[in-house]
């Protein structure tokens, strides 16, 4: 799966991407309400399981690099993968290097894997997770056009503490209608 923006080129991982994974996954700013900042080991794992060639299965992840043109320097990364595919429910994520927060890149890269998920990966609620502490991700999902649906109490571990989850969707029809 490849697909563009104005400013920006999501696409497969490669090997090659490497240093620019480890260099935005072991920052302890942009790893604060995902998990712990990686080591260069944990992400070479991650990064050869984003190189495996994806089948779709439930809680496979599709790892997409973020690209920002024309310079084709790899800034984050996004996330798809089904939680239910008989309910046609499919879930994203981003991470952006830390001097690419605020810039409106995961808006940008986001709003296109949701627009390309919605017409090719036949879903028809996108959901998405985030720690209660985490309101950047909270308000980037809002202008996503996202509602918040939920809250998981306790249901995600972050350096070996337990962080309460917002849950936001979008069903398909109330994007068509954005």
């Amino acid at each position: 799966m490849q697909f563009e923006t104005e400013r920006l080129s999501m696409r497969r991982m490669t090997m090659d991407d490497l240093d620019a994974v480890y260099s935005h996954r072991k920052n302890p700013n942009t790893s604060k309400y995902i998990g712990a900042p990686a080591t260069f080991e944990s992400a070479k794992e991650r990064l050869v399981q984003a190189c495996q060639p994806w089948k779709g299965g439930v809680d496979e992840r599709l790892i997409l690099a973020i690209v920002k043109k024309p310079q084709a320097q790899l800034i984050g990364e996004l996330v798809f993968k089904y939680v239910d595919a008989g309910k046609r429910v499919g879930e994203i994520g981003f991470r952006l290097a830390e001097a690419e927060i605020g810039k409106g890149y995961g808006e940008e890269a986001a709003t296109a894997l949701i627009k390309e998920a919605f017409q090719s990966l036949s879903v028809d609620t996108i959901q998405a997770i985030c720690a209660v502490g985490n309101q950047q991700s909270q308000g980037l999902m809002l202008k996503l056009g996202m509602k918040r649906k939920n809250r998981l109490n306790a249901f995600l571990d972050i350096g070996g503490e337990k962080h309460d989850v917002y849950i936001y969707q979008l069903t398909k029809a109330c994007y068509l209608e954005l």
